[in-house]
């Protein structure tokens, strides 16, 4: 065996053993963007009031839920660059062959309807380091059947600043610390105005000895109260405005949860041209 074709068997061997996750294991530590992050505080969703949502899992011989994403069209998945990279084969640059993406269920672990993925595209800046540009797509083998459960969510890009409601749905803990949901969590929230996120995650910068910093530009941020928030709540989910549902941004990362400090998402109006341009 040649080194290139042992490289791509032990590479391949590596990501299988990554991909076989007890359920609910909970590798979140926030701000760590890793995938399993929850929503904390938040209220079970009615079932079938958030038809957009979709599952992401893998593991081959047990599936583990990692992510959160959205579905905009018949193939189109819009979730976290980030939550992409969790499940990319390292060198290759392909998606390991056991993710799935889950459509029209109110439990992460069961009901819906999965299908497989064709390809994905990652914004070409996208930084995993300063989890910049974090915004990417997964596209479906085939087309989604829709339903009275499985709807895909509008897309705004108008640009949005502070007060705005807003809501994010996930399946997450019930408290900081505590158990995950089975079931879809929803949390109301409001947007902050740009100025007011960068002094406050500089604050948050100094309390938790973290150097992290929001771009206006591209990301847009929310606040609740202590023992509230998106703890990557979850990763890939979709922040959308409550007067008319559409949806301005992407879970992206944030502090410790839970504790009063803003939770920043992707500002989906910034990509408009990418995005229409991988949308299928």
């Amino acid at each position: 065996m040649d080194y290139k074709a042992g490289l791509l068997v032990f590479t391949t061997l590596l990501v299988g053993s990554l991909a076989l996750p007890r359920p609910k294991d909970d590798v979140s530590v926030f701000f760590q963007y890793n995938a399993n992050g929850r929503i904390v505080g938040g209220t079970e969703a009615a079932v079938g009031s958030h038809p957009h949502m979709v599952v992401l899992s893998s593991g081959l011989l047990v599936r583990s839920f990692f992510c959160g994403g959205s579905l905009i069209a018949p193939r189109t998945v819009l979730t976290a660059a980030h939550c992409i990279g969790t499940v990319t084969i390292p060198i290759i640059e392909t998606l390991s062959r056991s993710l799935r993406v889950t459509v029209g269920s109110h439990r992460h672990d069961s009901g819906g309807t999965t299908y497989k993925v064709a390809r994905h595209a990652s914004h070409p800046d996208y930084d995993w380091f300063t989890i910049k540009d974090d915004i990417g797509v997964l596209i479906t083998d085939t087309e989604v059947a829709y339903s009275s459960l499985v709807q895909p969510v509008a897309i705004t890009y108008d640009y949005i600043d502070g007060g705005v409601p807003a809501i994010v749905a996930g399946w997450g803990r019930i408290y900081d610390g505590g158990p995950a949901s089975d079931v879809l969590l929803e949390l109301r929230t409001t947007t902050i105005d740009s100025k007011d996120c960068v002094e406050l995650v500089n604050q948050a910068n100094i309390e938790w000895e973290f150097e992290m910093q929001t771009d206006p530009r591209a990301e847009v941020c929310t606040l609740h109260g202590p023992g509230f928030g998106a703890c990557n709540g979850d990763s890939g989910s979709a922040l959308r405005r409550i007067e008319d549902g559409k949806q301005f941004g992407i879970v992206s990362w944030g502090f410790p949860c839970a504790v009063g400090a803003p939770d920043v998402f992707v500002r989906i109006s910034t990509y408009e041209s990418w995005l229409k341009s991988v949308i299928v």
